[in-house]
């Protein structure tokens, strides 16, 4: 008999995946372009950024999704966190100051100067070890923060805690907050600090517990219909308003997010269940595509700059090269995902989830089963 698993999310966490690739590629082109960008990259560059909140959105639903079954143990999760989260924290964080180092940038301290190994420590458990670990200190923060408060979850409190998290998160990102110590006062107002980014982890949270109603409500066509056609209006909009003001906004910073992000959700949810009627395979490789993510998250800044140092061909010679540049990195990803996964204690390197191309056959025709007896 095979396992039920939610694939519809592996579909969200691949779509995230390839957006925020899409986003240091593009800033790549930002910077080969002196400092500007294209009416192309920038759409590219901008319409990408809702992958970090997405991925923020995921991991709350996954965390809790798990916390909510009865058999959870604490000293089991955090076992497993230190594998699958920790491990390659530290392993990336390690690499990517060798990278640095071994490229000529001074990154590591004069280890007889206290203070400056207080900075490097600080930099290195904050995620500022290279410019996009920061995102794995976030999630192990929020992991504490929900370890704490999971015993009260339940659907009045997930659904009190998101809306007070969105005033939150407004809170921190437009202010600045100044306290006597300088460590906690650069953390506080940074992209690092949890209270920047909770609004999306408890959202991920709260889908869990409204998954039942969304599920019903998208396998009826007529509603995947209507929500693709809302999402392409809110595309639409989004375009409108980057291309207005021209300028670089950070994921975290944009307060469109706070109604975007869970209306991309439903969307791509109900764009899943328009797909898995196309070919198999393709879906596959999305569902695939998504239990890679956290190990291409990992290791794509290392591989985008290899193809950029090594690709045969000009990268940057035309705007349009961002969508070849974009294809080659995710693949060579997955290349240097599979060789890594043949390495002894591969799992403290990289997080990867094992596929099982039966079950997600099954799970998908038993979707499709689903939406035809709901039509």
């Amino acid at each position: 008999m095979e396992k039920k698993y939610l694939y519809e999310i592996n579909f969200v966490r691949a779509i995230a995946c390839l957006l925020v690739v899409m986003v240091h590629v593009g800033a790549r082109f930002y910077g080969a372009y002196d400092g500007s960008h294209t009416t192309l990259t920038n759409f590219f560059n901008q319409i990408s950024r809702i992958g970090t909140p997405l991925f923020a959105v995921m991991s709350g639903f996954l965390l809790y999704n798990q916390m909510a079954k009865k058999h959870f143990k604490v000293s089991q999760f955090l076992k497993s966190r230190m594998v699958k989260i920790i491990s390659p924290f530290v392993v990336w964080s390690l690499f990517y100051l060798a990278f640095d180092y071994f490229n000529g940038i001074e990154v590591f301290p004069d280890w007889s100067i206290s203070s400056e190994v207080t900075d490097f420590t600080f930099q290195f458990i904050t995620g500022e070890s290279y410019f996009h670990l920061y995102f794995i200190s976030l999630v192990i923060q929020f992991y504490f923060l929900f370890l704490l408060i999971r015993k009260w979850m339940n659907l009045k409190t997930i659904t009190f805690a998101t809306i007070l998290s969105i005033y939150v998160n407004y809170l921190f990102v437009t202010n600045h907050f100044e306290v006597n110590n300088e460590y906690l006062n650069s953390f506080i107002n940074s992209r690092t600090f949890l209270l920047q980014w909770i609004y999306y982890f408890m959202l991920g949270a709260l889908l869990v517990k409204l998954w039942p109603y969304i599920h019903r409500y998208l396998l009826k066509k007529s509603n995947q219909i209507f929500t693709l056609i809302t999402g392409l209006f809110v595309l639409i909009f989004s375009v409108l308003d980057y291309h207005s003001h021209q300028q670089i906004i950070n994921s975290n910073e944009n307060l469109l997010h706070f109604i975007t992000i869970p209306i991309a959700f439903i969307v791509l949810i109900s764009l899943y269940y328009q797909l898995i009627f196309w070919k198999d395979f393709i879906m596959e490789g999305f569902i695939k595509l998504g239990n890679m993510s956290m190990g291409i998250y990992l290791i794509h800044p290392f591989v985008i700059t290899m193809y950029q140092w090594y690709a045969p061909y000009d990268v940057f010679a035309e705007p349009i090269y961002i969508i070849p540049f974009h294809f080659m990195v995710i693949l060579l990803c997955i290349v240097l995902l599979k060789i890594i996964s043949f390495l002894p204690f591969s799992q403290y390197i990289v997080t990867l989830v094992k596929s099982n191309r039966k079950n997600i056959q099954y799970n998908m025709e038993e979707s499709r089963n689903l939406i035809r007896s709901s039509n």
